[in-house]
């Protein structure tokens, strides 16, 4: 088994950024999928994008860890898919996107509830929003540092 992040008492194994429609989400987790592959790219096993969207499906596998990401997670049919699509994968950790309540967040505790256990795994983080167009790259970089800090040392403590 892997190594478990440890943030209090709850281990933290399901990191979701959420936020309302065109907050930046898939344009956050595509900074972060590029800043990963730079420093992770010779333990990327998968990646697909969606052909219609920016919207991609990832999975680094780093001795005997594996985390995964998703980006499209705009409903909750969307996110059930991506769950379950990197659950194929035996992830150890999930990085992914919702909105901020409905059919997305539920399918994110159903599946906290269900394969982990426990809602006590997800750490729900919240995808800030710029109020100009100026500061919107500022922004989604503040959000791809957290994120990336996070993956790094999941990583960083393998063994």
């Amino acid at each position: 088994m892997g190594w478990v992040v440890s943030m209090g008492d709850t281990e933290k194994k399901v990191f979701i950024l959420y936020g309302a429609a065109n907050r930046g989400k898939t344009t956050t987790f595509n900074l972060l999928f590029n800043k990963l592959c730079c420093e992770y790219s010779e333990y990327l096993i998968y990646f697909e994008r969606d052909e219609y969207s920016a919207d991609f499906w990832a999975v680094f596998k780093k001795d005997d860890v594996t985390i995964g990401l998703y980006s499209l997670g705009d409903y909750g049919d969307e996110v059930n898919h991506n769950l379950y699509q990197l659950d194929a994968y035996r992830c150890d950790y999930v990085f992914g996107t919702s909105r901020t309540r409905g059919g997305s967040c539920a399918a994110v505790n159903r599946y906290a509830t269900l394969i982990r256990n426990s809602e006590d795994v997800i750490e729900w983080i919240e995808k800030e929003y710029a109020l100009n167009q100026n500061d919107e790259l500022a922004v989604n970089k503040q959000a791809v540092k957290k994120l990336f800090g996070q993956f790094k040392e999941i990583f960083a403590n393998t063994k």
